[in-house]
């Protein structure tokens, strides 16, 4: 009780600091200590490793998808070849997203139950306004989806950076 208790208070917290202007908690680490334990019971092929496309270099020679989103190759210009091996190894699916309407989408489409997430601010603060954020998991198209997320550095839709150590370690 008194966890469900703590975390309606970080969420209140966090959505007060945002109207008040004030420098907001790290939601993401909150969040990833609250569904944590019944994230790591999922099945791994439930789960999906999702980057956003801001990660890729500029001379990234990846095709795209509209199922599956940017198709990396490995080609090592950036850390997400690195991700995509390390995850696929692991047993998890693997996608880099064009944008948080496509990673609903994909969600949906491929039935996920678990999502290791990167994401800016920006980004979060649009998904926490949009989407219903539960006990059981975050509720996307109707799925009740167990999270588990890190920011990017910095806000940036081109050439962003990220602790790619910290990417693995949720794995």
């Amino acid at each position: 009780m008194f966890k469900k208790m703590k975390f309606l208070w970080k969420l209140y917290l966090y959505k007060t600091q945002g109207l008040l202007g004030l420098k907001r908690c790290d939601i993401m680490s909150f969040i990833n200590d609250y569904y944590r334990e019944d994230f790591l019971k999922l099945d791994k092929k439930d789960i999906a490793v999702i980057l956003p496309h801001c990660l890729i270099s500029k001379k990234c020679p990846a095709k795209f998808s509209k199922t599956d989103g940017v198709l990396c190759n490995e080609c090592n210009l950036c850390g997400c070849g690195k991700i995509c091996y390390s995850a696929k190894q692991r047993g998890y699916q693997f996608y880099i997203s064009p944008s948080v309407g496509f990673t609903k989408r994909l969600a949906k489409r491929k039935n996920l139950k678990g999502v290791i997430g990167i994401a800016c601010d920006y980004e979060i603060e649009k998904g926490i306004g949009a989407e219903k954020i539960r006990y059981s998991g975050v509720k996307i198209a109707g799925n009740s989806i167990k999270t588990q997320g890190l920011r990017l550095d910095v806000y940036d839709c081109i050439n962003n950076s990220v602790d790619w150590e910290k990417i693995e370690g949720l794995m």
